[in-house]
């Protein structure tokens, strides 16, 4: 054998095959968790971020898309506020939306714009209202419906009124009845004309039933609702009128029945005629109303335990106020941010922010408007109307998707270790179907069920040698 061919040998049998194998693609951390504590973090993002993470992944999609966590992220989210600008012809057609954190002495601001056709109905909105996620639009005085929306998900319902052609009356709003679990829309009418003696009567609408019922009288005093009027399943405001019998006047969802509330012991008879410059709503989870002293001071009471009135105390005073020569100017408190300062609304036309430390006022650049503005509290949410209106005709706004067809595959954890499960071998429905396209028993949520990982299920099938057969051995 010749030197080349030698050499060919020897450089045919020294090169090794190496065979390349495919590492496993390994799954995300986070996918590892139990399915509550991916929920319990995810619920603790901002929406807008949070609706972003729902194009991360198809996992991603059908967990904020499961009803279970809208729940969650519900009972985290935080208040924000929402705006409708006062034009000219007093209707708008698009709202702006801000959550806003504190940051030391600045702010951090995240905003959100509603325009028609993407997350709300194509109206001309004059009033608005919400509760729970959801949001409550009536539209111009041409327009007597009511439209109920949800506009982070882009749908809405339409809602005819009892009565075209009846005045309304000024008691009206959005609220939730927790004993029933049921959205309701209360509105008041003036029906019937006698002897220039006009009477209201009240309406009801409870979201799913389709139909309107009579609930009685309602007040004659006229209504303008504070800026977070719900607390405890009720509405709360103030009478506009300066001869008003009480303070503080009411509306229960659950027992669907009009009242009052005491006001604080000091609060005298003439203090009623100032009920057009004090407010009331809702501040960390309590109701207050602000009492002027005179027109460069007024304090804030807040009442510790709802309904009793021994428990209302003085918590904030914001005093140094310069009102404009010959009038009293409007404060509303909306939100008390983390550092204790209270961002308040302005004679409806500004945003300021009053620091308790520096005792003083400075304005903001949240809304940049030419004109007065409308704001109410909008706590937003992943809660779905299909989850809550069953039975009513549920619109999708243009260029929102219909994800009960993208999301499909089911997940469930194993009930050994807490590992998540793609496409277990069970008999309920696939876990994840948005939108309430499934409606899931109680018992599916429980780790009750017998989807085991494949660790798990060779540990169960792997037989225990018995006592007996160890002492044998």
């Amino acid at each position: 054998m010749n030197g080349r061919k030698r050499a060919a040998i020897k450089a045919s049998t020294s090169i090794i095959p190496c065979v390349i194998q495919d590492s496993p693609t390994l799954p995300c951390r986070i996918l590892l968790l139990p399915r509550r504590t991916i929920y319990e973090i995810l619920a603790r993002l901002p929406i807008k971020t949070l609706f972003q993470c729902r194009s991360v992944c198809k996992r991603f999609l059908c967990f904020i898309s499961d009803p279970e966590f809208a729940k969650i992220q519900l009972s985290k989210s935080q208040v924000c506020i929402l705006i409708k600008t006062q034009p000219l012809q007093n209707a708008s057609k698009r709202l702006q939306l801000a959550h806003v954190e504190s940051s030391g002495s600045n702010f951090q601001v995240s905003k959100l714009n509603f325009t028609p056709k993407s997350n709300l109905p194509t109206i001309d909105i004059s009033h608005m209202n919400a509760c729970n996620g959801l949001l409550c639009l009536i539209g111009s005085e041409k327009d007597y419906n009511f439209y109920v929306c949800n506009p982070i998900l882009g749908e809405f319902i339409t809602i005819q009124p009892p009565y075209k052609d009846i005045q309304r009356g000024s008691f009206w709003g959005l609220g939730y009845s927790t004993m029933m679990d049921q959205y309701k829309i209360l509105q008041s009418y003036y029906p019937v004309v006698e002897s220039n003696n006009r009477y209201v009567t009240a309406e009801i609408y409870t979201i799913g039933t389709g139909s309107w019922r009579s609930i009685g009288n309602a007040p004659i005093d006229t209504v303008a609702m504070p800026f977070n009027a719900f607390l405890n399943d009720t509405l709360h405001w103030f009478p506009c009128t300066p001869n008003g019998s009480e303070f503080i006047h009411t509306f229960d969802f659950n027992s669907e029945k009009f009242g009052t509330l005491p006001p604080p012991d000091h609060f005298r008879e003439d203090d009623k005629k100032f009920t057009n410059y004090s407010r009331i709503g809702v501040l960390r989870g309590c109701l207050f109303m602000i009492y002027f002293t005179n027109s460069t001071r007024f304090d804030i009471w807040v009442m510790k335990e709802y309904g009793v009135k021994e428990t209302w105390t003085k918590q904030f005073v914001v005093e140094n106020l310069y009102p404009k020569q010959g009038s009293w100017d409007f404060y509303e408190p909306m939100v008390v941010l983390n550092n204790g300062e209270i961002l308040m609304l302005y004679n409806n036309d500004a945003v300021v922010c009053y620091n308790q430390k520096r005792k003083n006022l400075r304005g903001t650049k949240f809304f940049r408007t030419r004109s007065q503005f409308d704001a109410t509290a909008y706590t937003p949410s992943l809660v779905s109307l299909s989850n809550i209106a069953k039975g009513e005709q549920i619109s999708r706004m243009q260029g929102t998707k219909d994800y009960d067809k993208l999301c499909t595959d089911g997940f469930q954890d194993c009930v050994d270790c807490g590992v998540q499960l793609v496409n277990p071998i069970c008999s309920f429905p696939p876990f994840g179907v948005p939108y309430g396209a499934v409606n899931y028993p109680a018992d599916i949520y429980g780790r009750n069920t017998e989807s085991r990982c494949a660790a798990c299920t060779d540990r169960r099938v792997t037989p225990t040698k018995s006592f007996l057969t160890l002492w044998n051995l």
